[in-house]
């Protein structure tokens, strides 16, 4: 099967993010199949040497898989027009490159941006094969919830957009259960949702990675480690954890210090607050190499997964979330919904309201008193991202889909 996946945030585990699409493709590979990505150019997240330039990208072989890079700049920190800017460029580029690419069994296309499933679409229209569009979330319901998307006309043609590309797709792979019920809710039929959230890799993460020199490289030696990895962004609502470390100064707690890691529009901001206000409990420090978070941690004695107060935000399935569960520690979720209904039903962490930075203050110091109960909620943690999120259980799942509806095709094509 010749798979043509577009992913405008397809990264390789030596860059600073999450690698979602990589696992996918790798595990399309390891099962015979042939994997064509078109991403957008990575250099801002790269770590070691800059790829080599071409006119409109690069083209490079990437652990079996054939990878188009399309040198279209995106940064967390862009404004929102500058945004929309990168993902209408890498929709318009992606689909021009399509036909030069070859006739795929099934294109596969993933969200967000909702542009991204554009040179999906067309390219499996040019081709007359199946289509199958991933949805990270529900696009441009959040971006609208958050303000990002304002005027009426904007809205209405997203609005447009996204049921073109439903009605579109043969196939609708979502990451959460709250989508799948969302979109049923809306007429979609529940035998074309796919549900496979966000893996658990419990091969990369594990109770026994760790940095042993973390702590005592950065002053944390003796106190309680709460991280937070991920996205500086606006909807990730940090600023909650610089309200939690205030009232942990006010209720005189010196014990619990808060690890910031990352990048996004909301550092600077962030990091200004921290200053004016003396918080020295919170540490700011900059993204790392994929390969090196299971150590990071591994070093924390729970995680952080905050959002802003926002309902639209309660269908999220982040990365950070389950990579925690697979190195066996305790979350500290903020956001109501499934992620809480995760964590309390399976005793592997403890829910905080969003916006109540009191109530996640007090959850972090009453867990820093209760050890015991850390080492039994971290075995529920990586015993539930085993049993249900693990990546090669849900990569299988993927693949599968995708099989089928490209023999499906096949068939077709050939009657």
């Amino acid at each position: 099967m010749k798979v043509l996946y577009f992913d405008p945030k397809f990264l390789t585990p030596r860059h600073a993010a999450p690698t979602r699409a990589y696992s996918i493709a790798r595990r399309l590979v390891e099962r015979g199949h042939e994997v064509t990505m078109v991403a957008r150019d990575p250099r801002w997240l790269a770590v070691g040497e800059a790829p080599p330039l071409g006119l409109l990208g690069w083209r490079e072989r990437v652990d079996g898989i054939d990878v188009v890079w399309l040198r279209i700049r995106y940064e967390q920190r862009f404004t929102t027009r500058k945004r929309l800017l990168s993902y209408g460029a890498y929709a318009l580029a992606a689909s021009a490159a399509a036909p030069r690419l070859g006739r795929p069994d099934v294109v596969y296309a993933s969200s967000t941006p909702l542009t991204s499933g554009i040179p999906g679409a067309f390219a499996a229209r040019l081709r007359g094969v199946p289509f199958v569009f991933e949805l990270q979330d529900l696009w441009p319901a959040v971006p609208a919830a958050l303000g990002y998307l304002t005027r009426p006309r904007e809205i209405a043609l997203a609005e447009w957009l996204e049921a073109a590309l439903y009605a579109r797709s043969d196939r609708l792979v979502v990451c959460s259960e709250a989508v799948v019920v969302a979109l049923a809710s809306r007429g979609i039929p529940r035998e074309k949702l796919v549900l496979i959230p966000n893996f658990s890799d419990t091969e990369l993460f594990g109770p026994d990675k760790r940095d042993d020199g973390f702590r005592s490289k950065h002053g944390l030696d003796g106190k309680f480690v709460a991280v937070y990895a991920g996205t500086l962004g606006a909807s990730n609502g940090i600023y909650q954890l610089a309200d939690a470390a205030v009232a942990l100064k006010r209720a005189g707690d010196d014990e619990v210090r808060i690890v910031v890691v990352g990048e996004g529009s909301e550092r600077r901001t962030f990091e200004r607050r921290l200053r004016e206000e003396s918080l020295d409990n919170v540490l700011v420090l900059p993204p790392v190499p994929r390969e090196d978070v299971p150590g990071l941690v591994g070093a924390s004695d729970v995680t952080l997964t905050v959002f802003a107060p926002n309902p639209a935000l309660e269908v999220n399935s982040p990365n950070k979330f389950f990579d925690s569960l697979a190195a066996g520690k305790p979350v500290v979720v903020n956001v109501d919904g499934w992620l809480r209904q995760l964590v309390e039903e399976n005793a592997a962490g403890v829910y905080a309201p969003g916006g109540d930075a009191e109530a996640l203050a007090r959850a972090l110091s009453t867990l820093a008193r209760q050890r015991e109960r850390l080492g039994e909620m971290g075995e529920n943690a990586r015993a539930l991202a085993v049993r249900e999120f693990a990546r090669d259980l849900l990569t299988d799942r993927l693949a599968v889909t995708l099989e089928e509806i490209a023999d499906r095709g096949g068939r077709a094509a050939r009657s």
